[in-house]
């Protein structure tokens, strides 16, 4: 309703002032009307007259555009509804209480644009602007008043800005001051910043900072205007200036774009009058797709799920949505995926394609592409599942199993048992493998290492390593042995014993006699020779131990007899013994009854002759030496042994490990010198009695070292005889 009257009340004074406007009645100003949906316009405006521009209701922060042009001085005036009836109440209105001082302009001649945004301080208001040729007397001789008339025109309208202006609105500054246009705000490199300034008053200069820069020039006073970006300068702007900026050297910095009415710099504005420009910033943002990835690009292994990123891509102004991020993975042109980020992996190698487009806010696209080299750059996985230490004894079977995985495939595997392939399979179709094997005595015992090892496709290996302890789990293996055995006391008596141990080298034989007693013996060796000192019977124990300490052991019942005892009367070798000594016996008792004649004989000549004469004695005594140690053989021989294999008989290798066993009594021997010539050697009881002498010799064998003991008969001062141990021929000799 208040819209019609405002449009009746118009048509009439339009109709009434026919082409010219005519002068109001002193008190209240009445204006010509007129509305921004009217616009363009113009008015040929007579001395003391004005035009009222009903600019609607607004609402805060819509941008309203003025164009003007006048050839005579006049002021424009900007009133909310609220206060323009101070001003056609011809009150004071020269207040920014009163009138929009950003949009007011007095003494305006020319042409000029601006754009004023409205306030945000308020709910939706309608606004008026004033043309203004008139005297006020509020005026105090201020602004144009009038005097004449002046043809006047003016367009506006809404701006619609675009997608990235970030500031569209008119920047008044003081004498000696500056105004930010817009800022701090921040731009990609390669971003285009869009200045675009229209001058209705004054010379400014339009300055684009850094924000370090901006903190040295913002102090009212030591202030530098030098850490200015110089080639976004807009100096000296007396009407209108286009700048298209690149944003380059920002190091990351937030900018500002400053209006600056500051004396200064060279070719600037002088900063000594007022100055009201129109700033406006728009941007237009790079689209520099850039691809990335978690891991890198640069090396992408078969089967591994690659995220592709396109966060890295330029977006500071938000010029590219989610949804305009678009990928093609398999080369087709075809989008794959939409968003910032995307997952993908390849099955096989090879060389691969992805293309990144974007679409931003602004319809405008741009894509890049980055070459991929997929690869077999990861080995295989393998396990072999034991746990803990694995104990195997020789000839026992060991059972071992294998997994593993690999990224693109398989091709082979071995198993290894000390880094020697042992089994090996070259056409892998399962993902684990079996191995089993007897351990056989041709491996060592102690530590191995078995492995598996796994090949793949792209001939990158790796393998799994498992230690086995071989130990060695049977004792040696004893021969057939005699379980029973008579010997006769006295007789030396060779005991041999043959055991097996294929998994050791070296086997321990300790024989133990008299087990039990105080006599107990022990001798080493797998051959000894004993000699048993007691009649009845005994156990003999042979213990073979092998290197890992399993004994076995060897048990044989031994009956000792005396010389005598026997079954079926004397053996053969009996017999042949007693005859032996029976002829020795013999044989000595005739030699001694001969050299005992002789001596006789030999005592009478002597008696007849002289018997003072001392070499006839010696050389009876040098006969009889001759006689006795003259001989070839010795009558006395060692007594004979008996052999007792408790196995199969040794090799000659090992007789030197045999080892003699004597008691302290001689049981078993043959009669010696003594005993032979016991008796023989006396003289007959008529003869008379002679002084008895110490005629027994102790001898050291050279052969085996040992000591015995022999009398020599009366008048034999030395003589041949045999070891009685080892049967070595010794000359035994008083001196």
């Amino acid at each position: 309703m208040r819209w019609a009257y405002v449009v009746v009340v118009g048509i009439l004074v339009l109709s009434s002032l026919a082409s010219t406007v005519n002068a109001s009645p002193k008190g209240v100003i009445s204006c010509a009307n007129s509305e921004l949906a009217s616009l363009p316009d113009n008015w040929s405006m007579a001395d003391q007259t004005c035009v009222r521009v009903d600019l609607g209701i607004q609402k805060p922060g819509t941008t309203l555009f003025f164009e003007v042009s006048t050839n005579r001085e006049i002021d424009i005036l900007m009133f909310s509804a609220n206060s323009v009836s101070v001003y056609q109440n011809e009150q004071s209105y020269r207040s920014t209480s009163i009138w929009q001082s950003e949009s007011v302009f007095e003494l305006f001649s020319g042409s000029g644009e601006w754009h004023w945004t409205v306030p945000s301080d308020r709910e939706e208001t309608r606004w008026y602007l004033v043309l203004d040729n008139r005297e006020h007397p509020q005026d105090g001789g201020e602004g144009a008043q009038g005097g004449q008339s002046a043809e006047v025109s003016l367009d506006g309208g809404t701006v619609f800005p675009q997608q990235y202006t970030l500031s569209d609105s008119i920047h008044r500054v003081g004498v000696g001051g500056y105004a930010i246009a817009y800022g701090p705000f921040s731009v990609d490199d390669g971003t285009f910043v869009e200045i675009h300034a229209r001058t209705m008053e004054g010379y400014p200069d339009i300055f684009v900072m850094t924000e370090s820069a901006y903190s040295l020039y913002s102090p009212s006073v030591n202030w530098s205007a030098a850490s200015r970006i110089v080639s976004a300068d807009m100096l000296l702007v007396t009407n209108e200036r286009y700048l298209p900026w690149e944003a380059t050297n920002t190091n990351g910095e937030d900018i500002y774009v400053i209006v600056d009415n500051r004396p200064g710099p060279g070719g600037g504005g002088a900063g000594t009058a007022p100055a009201g420009v129109t700033v406006t910033i728009t941007l237009t943002p790079v689209l520099d797709p850039t691809i990335s990835s978690e891991p890198s690009l640069d090396s992408v292994d078969v089967g591994a799920t690659i995220t592709l990123s396109a966060l890295d891509t330029p977006n500071k102004s938000n010029q590219i949505p989610e949804s305009g991020f678009s990928w093609d993975i398999d080369g087709d042109g075809l989008a794959d995926a939409t968003g910032p980020t995307t997952s993908h992996s390849w099955d096989s190698p090879g060389n691969y394609t992805i293309r990144l487009s974007v679409m931003s806010v602004d319809s405008r696209s741009a894509s890049s592409t980055r070459e991929i080299q997929v690869q077999d750059i990861s080995d295989p996985i393998v396990t072999i599942g034991a746990g803990g230490q694995i104990l195997k004894g020789f000839g026992e079977n060991i059972v071992l199993s294998g997994t593993f995985t690999d990224n693109w495939g398989v091709d082979s595997l071995d198993w290894l048992l000390d880094d020697v392939v042992i089994e090996s399979n070259y056409s892998v179709t399962e993902p684990s493998s079996t191995l089993s094997f007897d351990i056989s005595t041709d491996y060592a015992a102690g530590n191995h290492v078995i492995s598996l090892r796994v090949n793949d496709r792209a001939g990158r290996s790796s393998q799994d390593d498992v230690t086995i302890t071989i130990i060695d789990v049977t004792p040696p293996a004893i021969g057939t042995l005699q379980e029973e055995l008579k010997v006769k006391v006295g007789v030396p008596t060779e005991f041999h014993l043959m055991a097996e141990d294929s998994e050791s080298e070296r086997l321990e034989y300790t024989w133990i006699f008299e087990q039990g007693t105080a006599n107990e013996v022990q001798f080493s060796g797998p051959q000894v020779i004993y000699i048993f000192a007691t009649v009845g019977p005994q156990y003999v124990v042979c213990q073979v131990e092998n290197e890992a300490g399993l004994v076995s052991v060897a048990e044989m019942l031994v009956i000792v007899e005396s010389e005598g005892d026997g079954q079926g009367g004397l053996g053969p070798f009996s017999i042949a013994l007693i005859a032996v000594i029976v002829l020795l016996l013999l044989s000595l008792g005739g030699f001694v009854a001969f050299n005992l004649a002789v001596k006789r004989r030999v005592s009478n000549i002597s008696e007849d002759e002289g018997a003072d004469d001392p070499s006839s004695e010696s050389s009876l005594k040098g006969a009889q030496v001759a006689m006795w140690g003259g001989s070839d053989e010795s009558p006395f021989q060692p007594p004979s042994r008996q052999t007792i294999d408790m196995v199969s008989p040794i090799d000659m290798d090992t007789a030197d490990q045999i080892s003699v066993q004597y008691p302290l009594e001689r049981a078993g021997l043959s009669p010696t010198e003594d005993d032979v010539l016991t008796g023989l050697t006396e003289e007959p009881e008529d003869s008379e009695p002679e002084t008895i002498v110490d005629r027994k010799v102790r001898r050291e064998c050279s052969s085996c070292s040992r000591p015995f003991d022999l009398e020599l008969p009366e008048g034999i001062d030395s003589a041949y005889t045999n070891c009685p141990y080892c049967g070595s021929e010794e000359l035994v000799s008083l001196g």
